[in-house]
């Protein structure tokens, strides 16, 4: 890794090592034991819709349909959720693998990270919440996954002056091309993205990949986008501008001095009734419950309205509200009032069961695959019950939980690393390379309240990259002497 005021490419040097093979292992090694040991897999009462449908053959956008179609894919290798959980396993590992390779130099012996990076990838695949995650069947950790290898490839197309190829171009179009279809925020984040790194490119004169970047991510966009139509994908009745419009004038209701004829107007959407009981700054699945959902499709203008002419009028009560029903984006201990969870694990009962009955049963659906009604093989067993009540008390300790698991903390952590690496490299272009994750927080923070950690669970893999580029430097600059100078000059 270079960061060289002259512009030097750097490159990865030789054929696949010794290193990246122990490299790779690492978190083989691990998930899998946590993946025997939790088989088959944790899902939720999201995997269980996907599950049905795939089961059913009926498609719907509930859930980014991409996602789906991944998970039907590797349910046709082998009938199993087990096989969903290897492939998000060999996902993070190449991708961890590749950006250890880059970051270290393996001809330089005399100051090589790797036995860090062999220490550090240690810890990492230990901390329960990556285990679990690489394990967990939900959209969210694909995305994470792909979200930090975009941030890592912008990393390298900066490190290279914006000098990079058509075999770089396609790479990292087809990594945006799956940002964006993996969540359904991920089309806002790569829009903005395409846009800022075309200029990049332009502005250090790599003009033809400056117009080859939109080009081919808008073309595997389209291409992934026309699965939907191919397997007649239908669309769900609640999306998430319905979500927080609903849950928006739920607090206007009973915060703000509204008109009558505006309060008849939510009272047509929302039981008015139980909005007082039903309302959670942090959550809005209470909301869903008295939510008309026919009324709010057939007359969303009228609703949208309403929510942006209160907002408007009401600046200092907007802001409160944003802040107050998205703690975990900016708040870095999980307080009383935050609704969600790093994961979701029992004690007492089986999870999988639980789930797999709370949707379901309340749906009336049966059965069709043996992979829709799962359990966990190893439930009850020592073992089982150690990595399991584990990761309950950490998430349960306010000291632990914050040093492990909070997204605010390691988003605040990455901004520090990025100003150092800005002082030692000289390069103010490093904070492009957050741009992607930056766009995802604040899309988090003005969307849906539901406090969930897979929200943000791309900041925590993101610190750890900027951790190992911090290592990688060590081989090019005195770090000491470098960020003393920096910090002299500011």
């Amino acid at each position: 890794m270079e960061f060289r005021h002259d512009g030097a490419i750097s490159k990865i040097k030789g054929r696949f090592n010794r290193r990246d093979l122990i490299i790779f292992l690492i978190p083989i090694v691990i998930f899998l034991t946590y993946l025997i040991v939790f088989n088959p897999g944790i899902a939720t009462h999201d995997t269980f819709n996907q599950l049905h449908q795939i089961a059913s053959g009926h498609f719907t956008n509930w859930h980014p349909f991409f996602h789906t179609f991944i998970s039907m894919l590797c349910l046709n290798v082998y009938p199993n959720t087990i096989s969903i959980a290897v492939f998000q396993i060999l996902v993070f590992s190449t991708m961890w693998t590749i950006i250890c390779r880059y970051t270290r130099d393996d001809e330089n012996e005399s100051n090589n990270p790797f036995k860090v990076q062999v220490i550090l990838s240690l810890i990492i695949c230990l901390i329960p919440i990556n285990a679990l995650y690489a394990i967990t069947l939900w959209k969210d950790i694909l995305f994470s996954y792909f979200l930090m290898f975009l941030c890592f490839l912008a990393m390298v197309m900066i490190d290279r002056k914006g000098n990079v190829d058509y075999k770089f171009i396609m790479l990292l179009a087809v990594i945006m091309a799956f940002v964006s279809q993996l969540r359904g925020n991920g089309m806002y984040v790569i829009l903005v993205t395409i846009i800022v790194y075309s200029i990049y490119l332009f502005i250090k004169k790599n003009h033809k990949m400056a117009v080859l970047l939109p080009i081919l991510t808008i073309t595997f966009i389209l291409l992934i986008s026309s699965l939907n139509i191919a397997y007649d994908v239908q669309d769900n009745e609640k999306d998430a501008l319905m979500t927080k419009t609903c849950h928006m004038l739920a607090d206007y209701y009973l915060h703000l001095d509204m008109e009558d004829a505006d309060r008849e107007k939510v009272a047509k959407v929302l039981d008015i009734d139980k909005i007082g009981k039903n309302y959670i700054p942090t959550g809005s699945d209470s909301i869903f419950a008295i939510t008309n959902y026919k009324e709010f499709e057939n007359n969303k203008d009228i609703y949208i309205g309403l929510a942006i002419k209160y907002s408007l009028n009401n600046p200092l009560h907007f802001l409160q509200y944003l802040f107050e029903s998205s703690p975990m984006v900016w708040d870095i201990t999980r307080d009383q009032d935050w609704a969600g969870h790093a994961f979701y694990m029992n004690r007492e009962k089986d999870r999988l069961q639980m789930d797999f009955e709370a949707y379901y049963i309340p749906h009336n659906f049966k059965v069709t695959h043996s992979y829709e009604n799962i359990s966990y093989v190893n439930w009850g067993t020592p073992v089982f019950n150690t990595l399991n009540s584990l990761s309950i008390d950490i998430e349960n300790f306010v000291v632990t939980d914050t040093l492990l698991e909070s997204p605010a903390l390691y988003m605040y952590i990455s901004i520090i690393l990025l100003i150092l690496i800005h002082i030692i490299t000289g390069s103010r272009e490093i904070y492009l390379m957050y741009l992607p994750n930056l766009l995802n927080i604040i899309i988090v923070f003005l969307s849906t309240p539901i406090q969930d950690n897979r929200y943000l669970y791309a900041n925590i893999l993101i610190c750890y990259l900027l951790i190992m580029v911090l290592i990688g430097l060590r081989q090019n600059y005195d770090l000491k002497s470098k960020i003393k100078s920096g910090i002299a000059k500011k």
